[in-house]
């Protein structure tokens, strides 16, 4: 995929099928749509980002791999300059699940069953789940990924269809879809410590529940036991 794609890139290049086109929202030094190009994608290819100096850097980039031609570039916050009808792929990487959200929540075109979403959010993942079962779409794919010692979550997701996850798969997704992962583990382990010390803060604070966080801690901790691997 390139000299420059790192394992949470191609990740998410792999991810991506020939299609009408694709949107990078956030490209920053434009790495992915280059790859896609180089690669011999055929359809369209845009890279946003809300920061023109982002956006130069990743058309110089773009520039020295003999790929600026394929690629068009918007200078905006999101999708807001994206064109609907030339798109059927959406890639919003490395950011926090809030912000990726709200990206989608101010583009309600998206909300059709013949856009694929490919999300990869870096903080906040509970917040973006959420956001996709409260607004219809169904998590069609989980995949994991650790980079630079970082373990990643690569959401798949589609509008229409149903999605039920527990409290705990919030955070972790979909134990169905991640059970035979091989970091699966891994990611477990991460969650589960996280939640048994919030656990042993919140029964020490003496605080009481009166916000229903104690609660809450415990039946996600429940939950995570019984998706042990």
């Amino acid at each position: 995929m390139g000299v420059f794609m790192k394992k949470r890139l191609a990740c998410i290049a792999a991810k991506i099928p020939d299609g009408i086109g694709m949107i990078d929202v956030g490209t920053d030094h434009g790495y992915l749509p280059v790859a896609l190009a180089k690669r011999g994608y055929k359809g369209a290819l845009y890279a946003s980002d809300i920061g023109e100096g982002p956006l130069q850097t990743a058309r110089q980039h773009a520039q020295e791999a003999g790929a600026a031609d394929q690629i068009g570039f918007l200078c905006c916050d999101g999708l807001a300059l994206c064109p609907p009808q030339q798109v059927d792929c959406i890639v919003i990487a490395g950011m926090g699940g809030d912000t990726i959200s709200g990206i989608l929540d101010r583009a309600d075109w998206c909300m059709d069953p013949r856009y694929l979403l490919i999300l990869q959010p870096m903080t906040r993942a509970e917040v973006l789940r959420y956001w996709l079962i409260y607004n219809e779409f169904e998590i069609t794919g989980e995949d994991l990924v650790e980079d630079g010692g970082i373990l990643y979550s690569v959401i798949t997701a589609r509008f229409g269809g149903r999605t039920v996850l527990n409290d705990a798969e919030l955070y972790t997704g979909s134990r169905i879809l991640l059970a035979a992962h091989p970091l699966y583990s891994r990611l477990w382990e991460i969650q589960n410590r996280r939640f048994q010390k919030m656990l042993a803060a919140l029964r020490t604070s003496g605080a009481g529940d009166a916000d229903g966080r104690l609660a809450l801690c415990e039946t996600i901790c429940r939950q995570l036991e019984e998706m042990r691997p």
